[in-house]
């Protein structure tokens, strides 16, 4: 069954365009499952109920969808009250180290964006730390409960990428990530030493750490999307739309940063899906400092999707993802030695995941 319909209508609420999801819903009440369905692999269940609800009406695509989302942010809520603690508990022994984190993603927004805890779903932790504190802020953590990967894989992760993933201690686990930088091998340059001359003061539950200040949070944001081929969540672009309402928020800032990690082609292609989106969402302004250039977009052309959510179409198979990566490389040049590099980290992963016992997964 399409989730077309369903997903103008979901693309709708989250714009806070009332009367075009309305206008939608009485052109064609949304198939209930399917709706719900789409809400989750989003990953915007409970900022759709919590979209219905400023609206005024929780039952305006029926009883079956206000059911579903309700019981959404329930689950919601209990799950974010458990990472809130295991967060906090994880800033605690950080703090306790002489370490203070920068706050990146969902931890970050989700104290200061959105009107509940319970409106956003917090899927993991993730903070940043000095390079130089790396190995101090895991064994602090390790020494509390939180395991790490083992040995082999831990390597590779050491390798390959900037971040190590923990699990907390307790009958339920839950995923926290370790970042030294923001960057990627051979694809993006950044100085983490810069982004925490930029950071901002936050307050979580009365612990004084770090956050991006908003430019580089939007420039991150958009990084990551492409980092995760493009996928169907949609967290990152309602946030984008958020953080760029900030005072003083420049786009030709954001321009600016992502030019100097060299992410200006990646960046360009983002945006271009958060113009499919939301078009109205953000000035002319945004798209004209972070223009998707005409020949990347022609190359992907073969690959662009008609579906209202999605940008491309495969984006799970390996090659197209390994095409998505080359058209958002900042010099098409260094593509032989970008596909090396692939090549031998793949082999590398799952020689080292073997030998441990499990396997690491990245995205480009």
């Amino acid at each position: 069954m399409s989730d077309r319909h369903e997903s103008l209508v979901l693309l709708a609420l989250l714009g806070e365009r009332w009367d075009e999801a309305s206008a939608l819903q009485r052109q064609k009440p949304v198939d209930p499952a399917s709706f719900l369905a789409l809400c989750r692999l989003a990953d915007v269940a409970p900022t759709v109920h919590a979209r219905l609800a400023l609206f005024g009406d929780a039952g305006l695509l029926g009883r079956d969808v206000a059911d579903g989302l309700a019981k959404a942010r329930a689950k919601t809520r209990v799950d974010n009250l458990l990472l809130i603690a295991r967060l906090e508990q994880a800033l605690d022994l950080l703090i306790a180290a002489g370490i203070r984190p920068v706050a990146l993603k969902g931890v970050d927004v989700m104290h200061r964006l959105y009107r509940s805890f319970d409106e956003r779903t917090l899927d993991d932790i993730d903070l940043l730390v000095p390079r130089a504190q790396r190995d101090l802020a895991i064994a602090a953590l390790e020494r509390a409960g939180f395991s790490g990967p083992p040995e082999a894989e831990r390597l590779h992760w050491f390798r390959s990428s900037f971040e190590l993933p923990l699990t907390s201690p307790g009958p339920v686990g839950v995923a926290l990530e370790i970042h030294w930088n923001l960057g990627q091998a051979l694809r993006y340059r950044i100085d983490a030493g810069t982004l925490y001359e930029r950071a901002k003061p936050l307050d979580v539950g009365g612990r004084a750490i770090l956050r991006l200040d908003e430019h580089d949070a939007v420039a991150h944001l958009l990084l990551h999307h492409v980092q995760h081929y493009f996928d169907r969540r949609l967290k990152w672009v309602i946030e984008i739309g958020l953080l760029s309402r900030s005072p003083g928020f420049s786009w030709s800032r954001v321009a600016e940063r992502v030019k100097a990690w060299g992410g200006s082609a990646a960046s360009g292609l983002a945006m271009a899906h958060v113009r499919k989106l939301c078009p109205g969402m953000l000035p002319e302004a945004a798209y004209e400092a972070l223009p998707a250039a005409a020949w990347r977009l022609a190359a992907t052309m073969p690959l662009r999707s008609t579906h209202p959510l999605d940008f491309y179409r495969g984006t799970r198979r390996r090659l197209v993802q390994l095409f998505i990566a080359a058209a958002a490389l900042e010099r098409p040049w260094d593509l032989p030695g970008y596909v090396r590099h692939r090549a031998m980290r793949d082999r590398s992963s799952r020689a080292e995941g073997s030998a441990s016992g499990s396997r690491s997964t990245r995205g480009f």
